[in-house]
């Protein structure tokens, strides 16, 4: 269980409901389902912790995972048709997942931007991104 893994998942998601997902849509998709997983107790602490392998970061577009990020910017602003995903981790997670696929990225970006967190650290972005990491906590936090 890892952030991969749940990014994978999502992707999953998305395949098995004919939808397509972007990169930018993935990131936000990916960050509300965790804070969601995590405020609502959807999985225990010890998994929380082993998905939450790789921080998010303050970014100009909310917080996005690098890595995921790095994996998929190939698709650009594209759908991500990767074909290996289909795993069955985090299936509890399915109905979350695509609660925030159906709401406009550019909403969930908006959202993003009230949290406290990304809005406390905004100005340590240059250009387009920082290296400023969300803990677990700060995933979480709620306004």
């Amino acid at each position: 269980m890892t952030v991969d893994a749940l990014a994978k998942r999502i992707i999953g998601v998305v395949r098995q409901r004919n939808v397509p997902v972007t990169n930018l849509q993935l990131q936000k998709v990916l960050f509300f389902t965790l804070k969601q997983a995590l405020n609502q107790q959807l999985l225990n602490e010890p998994a929380i912790e082993k998905t939450y392998d790789q921080p998010f970061e303050v970014w100009r577009y909310g917080p996005v995972e690098r890595e995921i990020y790095e994996k998929y910017k190939v698709y650009g602003a594209d759908p991500i048709t990767e074909r290996d995903t289909e795993n069955s981790e985090y299936q509890v997670l399915n109905s979350v997942i695509f609660q925030f696929l159906q709401r406009d990225t550019f909403e969930l970006i908006h959202i993003s931007h009230q949290e406290k967190f990304w809005s406390q650290h905004e100005t340590h972005l240059i250009g387009w991104r920082s290296q400023i990491a969300y803990t677990l906590d700060d995933v979480a936090m709620e306004d």
